[in-house]
């Protein structure tokens, strides 16, 4: 006799069911099964097998499926009562699972699996389910061994076959006929079939990435690169933290043929654990053949820090997976009496890439050795080309001379000439800037010369006016008393002496230095745009950007005339303007063009309108401007990416914005992390929404309140779903608080009625307190309009919380009145909206009539089909509790339509 008691065996079988997966938890469940058996108690005998069914399947485990399966398929014919509702259910899906195990570990023999699909088929036919499910093993079982045919025959039944109670969910039933048509090589349909399913919210818990990670290979067969981005970028981000399935593999195959190595490095860093961890052998090959194609194309002597194992090279892991993942072939191959599975993993290590495919962040580019841009000669005359190319303005021959001066070599040069290249390296920030080293090198010039580089340096200097003024004063050529006068008429425009200003421009104009007349007429017309004539100056510097003028004059013109096309709001001319100006220049002096075309671009909002442009110039920064230049580009490109809403990119681009910022980057470091708040909060990554906000709080200095309100009504929200309720409360009551201060009320009422509208259904005191709060505000709005709308908020929260505490009459009373104003308003969805609330609340007061009634109102009112599914299921369920058919009701059919 056993020495426990059936309290005590269902005891144990609780507490092994509710403990976290892991083998642990099977083997706590093996001993509850043996306490059922000793005692003979066959329903909680069942119960332990069905869950350790579900253990092994989570583990990955089918040999331990095997013995609680034929313990449960006996137990069924032996006593049918035995098994509850989802028992039943548990014994008919597991079927499906029997068979793909074994087809995925090669010591189960092809009989054994060809027996388990024909009890599936057996089963199913007898309880009168669809076959689809079988079709689709017989399927897998046919590519698995070869038998292509088969696989064709197969599909075409899958594909004809209605789904049924016992099929995958429609996501993954898609999946699975996405990958058997690529593997057919039938690519457009594949493609073309798994788009489509991506439509609307499966509520798979492997879906969409399934359905994306199988589309990888048919959009790149096609030639629909930007697809396949999309889809690589959009699953391996909901895989990422994945550490069980198989589906990352495709994903480090992908990088590898896509020229995104950099990228499937990174992803195989964080799967090193599959080298060594137990798995499935079929996922084993899988992870060994992907990992294999991504080493064959990184550097040989790259390091890898493996689990369990050690420091490994590139080369050695490569040999050690490539080798495993043909043992693996091999054994399936003997098991299947075919070659199929050594050819595949032959080709897939063979293949050869496709197209590169560019990313969320964009990568430098790959292009074909320059043309040697140094000049080879006589030091001196480089030197002297330098500074007389200099003085011509054309500012791009003059550094490939001064690029063909190393500095260890100014020793061998004239002084005066030494001093010009090591004041060019200043200037154009080859070498950081030094006043001392400035100053000194400045003694080795002729006077005049070195006025003139004062001169130009004077705009960025405290005392640069009177430098300025000086220069003009002892000058002695033309040209320096041009440079001069051009600085000082930007100093006493910027001081609002307007007419100084002009003196200096008309003295430039008059000494008619033929280098420097580009320079000068660009100056004019700046001159005009410091003084608020926009028109003036715009007409002015199109006219000068007509005539041939020095490349130095004509990259301020583009500056300028972009700048100006900007502030006159003249979009399509801004961005043509912009394209023009980074095409104007070769590299690297186009770079410093793309930070005038990026601001531009971020000025007028045409972030999402110019992604292309913001995609190169992260490209391009990455080589010629500093990892600074590259985050702020970064930035501006997820705002591409926002305003297109692919969000998915705008997080990628955003986390390597972050990963790039420089120290004194403050300020765009609180601009990227609220972003990235925002945008984790849109993909439901809520953990991360809320850390990066908070971070986004911190950064924010307190003196900004209507920054730090919208920024706390944004954290609120992301508490509120998480649960954190009181967090929440604080967050939105600080939001509404700051708001006030800010005189916004409008603001600080909308922040009292987010907190209303997100409570749970129980805090019907705080959710009372905030709306009172909120109304005692509307009295002090001015805008009539405004006071509507927020009084039709108010009364619809109001009316809900009367319904949760059953007082029915007054809910519909404050519905009554939510929808009056609603109709004031015009909105003609929000008033649907409110329609449906009060049916909601008529249901929930047992008045399914009146329910009906409502829902047949609110659908007459509908003004578009963004809420015909609500209206449907509304209606749907009125007439259920009434135990009136609707399917035949006119009204259901017509909204189904709808739907379809």
């Amino acid at each position: 006799m056993a020495d426990f008691t059936a309290e005590d065996a269902e005891r144990a079988f609780l507490e092994a069911y509710n403990m976290p997966t892991g083998m642990p938890k099977h083997e706590a469940l093996e001993r509850a099964a043996r306490m059922s058996d000793a005692l003979g108690h066959l329903p909680l005998g069942v119960s332990c097998r069905t869950a350790l069914i579900d253990s092994a399947y989570y583990l990955a485990r089918y040999d331990l499926m095997l013995a609680p399966f034929a313990w449960v398929r006996a137990a069924e014919e032996k006593d049918p009562e035995a098994f509850n509702e989802y028992e039943v259910h548990s014994l008919n899906w597991a079927h499906k699972w029997i068979a793909t195990g074994l087809r995925r570990d090669p010591k189960f023999s092809l009989e054994q699996l060809q027996a388990v699909i024909g009890q599936l088929a057996d089963r199913y036919g007898k309880l009168g389910f669809s076959v689809q499910p079988v079709h689709g093993a017989r399927a897998e079982y046919a590519y698995h061994v070869g038998d292509m045919a088969g696989l064709a025959e197969h599909l075409g039944r899958y594909l004809a076959t209605e789904r049924g109670p016992m099929a995958d969910c429609e996501a993954c039933v898609i999946e699975e006929q996405v990958w058997m048509l690529a593997r057919l090589g039938r690519h457009q349909e594949a493609a073309a079939h798994g788009w489509e399913g991506l439509s609307g919210d499966s509520g798979c818990a492997t879906q969409p990435q399934g359905i994306l990670s199988a589309l990888l290979w048919p959009l790149l067969e096609i030639g629909e690169l930007e697809k396949a981005a999309h889809a690589h970028t959009t699953a391996y981000r909901l895989i990422k933290d994945d550490e069980i399935t198989s589906y990352v593999h495709e994903h480090i195959r992908f990088c590898a043929l896509t020229g995104n190595l950099s990228r499937g490095e990174d992803i195989l860093r964080r799967s090193l654990h599959k080298v060594t961890a137990v798995q499935l052998p079929a996922d084993e090959m899988s992870f060994a053949e992907c990992a294999s194609v991504l080493l064959q194309r990184l550097p040989a002597d790259t390091v890898f820090e493996v689990p369990a194992v050690g420091s490994r090279t590139a080369a050695e892991l490569l040999d050690r997976l490539s080798k495993r993942a043909l043992q693996l072939a091999r054994q399936f191959d003997e098991r299947n009496g075919t070659p199929a599975w050594l050819d595949r993993i032959t080709k897939s290590l063979e293949q050869k890439d496709y197209p590169a495919v560019e990313l969320a962040v964009p990568a430098a580019p790959v292009t074909a050795t320059a043309e040697e841009s140094v000049v080879f000669g006589d030091p001196v005359e480089i030197a002297e080309s330098m500074v007389t190319l200099y003085e011509q303005g054309d500012f791009v021959r003059a550094r490939r001379m001064l690029d063909s001066l190393p500095a260890d070599m100014d020793s061998l040069l004239p002084p005066d000439l030494a001093a010009h290249a090591g004041i060019r390296r200043m200037t154009t920030g080859l070498v950081p800037f030094d006043p001392a080293v400035f100053d000194e090198l400045l003694t080795a010039l002729p006077a005049d010369l070195a006025l003139r580089y004062q001169a130009r340096l004077a705009m960025g200097l405290p005392d640069g006016r009177e430098l300025a003024e000086r220069c003009l004063a002892e000058a002695t050529t033309d040209y320096t008393r041009t440079v001069a006068a051009l600085s000082l008429a930007e100093l006493y425009d910027d001081a609002h002496e307007h007419e100084r200003a002009n003196e200096m421009i008309a003295l430039a104009s008059s000494l008619d230095v033929p280098e420097l007349r580009g320079r000068v007429a660009v100056e004019t017309a700046e001159h005009k745009a410091r003084q608020q004539d926009l028109e003036g100056a715009y007409a002015d510097v199109l006219a000068v950007m007509a005539g041939d003028i020095p490349l130095n004059a004509r990259f301020e013109g583009y500056r300028l005339r972009l700048r100006l096309e900007t502030l006159l709001r003249k979009v399509p001319e801004a961005v043509a303007t912009a394209r023009e100006f980074v095409s104007a220049f070769p590299l690297p002096e186009s770079a410093e063009a793309r930070w005038y075309q990026v601001a531009t671009i971020q000025e007028l909002d045409q972030e999402g309108a110019c992604l292309g442009d913001l995609r190169e110039a992260v490209a391009i920064s990455r080589v010629h401007l500093s990892p600074g230049h590259t985050a702020h580009f970064c930035f501006a490109l997820s705002g591409g990416y926002v305003q297109t809403d692919r969000f998915v990119e705008a997080a990628e681009v955003l986390e390597e914005s972050l990963r790039l910022l420089q120290e004194g980057q403050e300020d765009l470091r609180l601009q990227v992390v609220f972003r990235l708040g925002q945008v984790c909060r849109k993909l439901g990554e809520l953990p991360a929404a809320e850390r990066y906000l908070r971070e986004a709080a911190d950064l924010l200095p307190p003196e900004e309140t209507g920054r730090r309100a919208f920024l706390l009504d944004a954290l609120a929200s992301v508490q509120g779903r998480l649960d954190k309720h009181d967090e929440a409360i604080a967050s939105w009551r600080a939001g509404a608080a700051l708001w006030q201060q800010e005189g916004n009320l409008s603001e600080a009422i909308g922040s009292l009625v987010e907190l209303a509208s997100n409570l749970p259904d129980d805090e019907v005191t705080e959710t009372r307190a905030a709306v009172n709060d909120a109304e005692a505000l509307l009295p002090l709005l001015d805008e009539p309009a405004e006071v509507t709308r927020r009084q039709a908020e108010i009364a619809a929260i109001r009316a809900w919380v009367h319904g949760q505490t059953g007082e029915f009459a007054l809910a519909m009373k404050q519905y009554r009145d939510a929808e009056a104003l609603v109709v004031s308003l015009g909105d003609e969805g929000w008033r649907v909206f409110v329609v449906l609330k009060a049916a909601h609340v008529l249901l929930i007061a047992d008045d399914a009539a009146g329910a009906e009634a409502e829902a047949r109102r609110a659908a007459s009112l509908l003004p578009d089909d963004n809420q015909v599914s609500t209206v449907l299921s509304m209606l749907s369920e009125a007439l259920r509790r009434q135990n009136k058919p609707s399917g035949t009701d006119p009204l259901v059919r017509e909204l189904t339509a709808r739907l379809d």
